[in-house]
């Protein structure tokens, strides 16, 4: 991608992320079945899109090779025995080589999708009880009821920051806002909440790799805020906290996200982990992060708020 290279920065991983709950009518498998569609939907016009970009780019390529190819023969640079086709096509694959270095395609930049629901389940230890209650009640301050329809969040991972206009025609004009899956998805659902986050730190596969079927898993999020400390030192602590947690427990995955500057609101920082279903993998993951020092036991743990979800897609 150009733009980065140009200015000697990594390219961003960003997430693009959906709180949405149905109504309370709605049944979550029926639920289910919406934001299935609506996901595939996403990825053929995302397919159709980057095949068509490709096309494009290709006869561009084309036509730039046969414009050179001109202009060398009326400088008349080019020797009578020279073969035509072989000097076309050594300029098409050197306008190739630049397209592909300045990322014309990487507007296109998604990784992949995902959804869960977030759990609304009964707790037996009393003390993760409080802190699923607590992640609820956060959730509920967000605008969301509890109890009152499947709450579900949408996934969205993309390599660079250029997708958003490609994204907003996709919803807007490809797919439409009141046709097919996503009118269907949007008959049905109670409140919406979007956010968008920059990716800090993982460890494991990445958050939208698909599952192991042989394994169950859950989904826990950490959402807190930073506090006093500046920026760099603490993304620099919960990442490294994120290495002792590998260390101790079985972590399949754990990625560090900080919401992009004005894009969402609630909690700016998310430790997004996938781990053994049940409540002994959560005890003790709560109970490494809490004797992790300051960040890990008041920020994330008594002051953060906990979610749990599963992977539905």
């Amino acid at each position: 991608m150009d733009v980065y290279r140009a200015l000697n920065a990594d390219v961003p991983h960003i997430l693009f992320t959906i709180l949405h709950q149905a109504g309370p009518t709605v049944s979550e498998d029926e639920y289910t079945h919406i934001v299935t569609a609506f996901h595939i939907d996403i990825g053929k016009q995302m397919q159709e899109m980057s095949e068509r970009l490709h096309l494009w780019l290709t006869r561009q390529y084309s036509l730039q090779a046969e414009e050179a190819l001109q202009k060398l023969q009326r400088l008349g640079v080019l020797s009578q025995e020279v073969d035509e086709g072989e000097v076309r096509q050594i300029l098409e694959k050197n306008f190739s080589r630049l397209g592909s270095r300045v990322g014309s395609e990487s507007i296109l930049g998604l990784e992949g999708s995902a959804e869960v629901t977030i759990c609304e389940t009964i707790i037996s230890d009393p003390d993760l009880a409080k802190c699923v209650a607590d992640g609820l009640e956060y959730l509920a301050s967000l605008g969301f009821k509890p109890g009152k329809g499947s709450i579900h969040e949408t996934w969205l991972l993309f390599r660079g920051s250029l997708h958003y206009d490609v994204i907003e025609d996709l919803l807007r004009d490809r797919i439409g806002m009141y046709k097919e899956s996503h009118g269907a998805h949007i008959e049905n659902v109670d409140r919406t909440y979007f956010s968008t986050y920059n990716l800090v730190y993982q460890l494991g596969g990445s958050l939208t790799a698909h599952l192991d079927t042989d394994v169950l898993t859950q989904e826990v999020t950490f959402a807190f805020s930073k506090g006093p400390v500046h920026y760099s030192d603490f993304r620099h602590e919960v990442s490294a906290l994120m290495e002792y947690l590998a260390e101790q427990i079985d972590v399949i995955h754990a990625s560090f996200w900080q919401r992009k500057l004005g894009l969402g609101t609630g909690k700016e920082f998310m430790l997004r982990l996938r781990l053994p279903v049940g409540e002994e993998p959560l005890q003790e993951l709560i109970r490494v992060i809490d004797t992790a020092g300051h960040v890990g036991g008041e920020t994330i743990v008594k002051r953060g708020k906990l979610i749990l979800g599963k992977r539905v897609l």
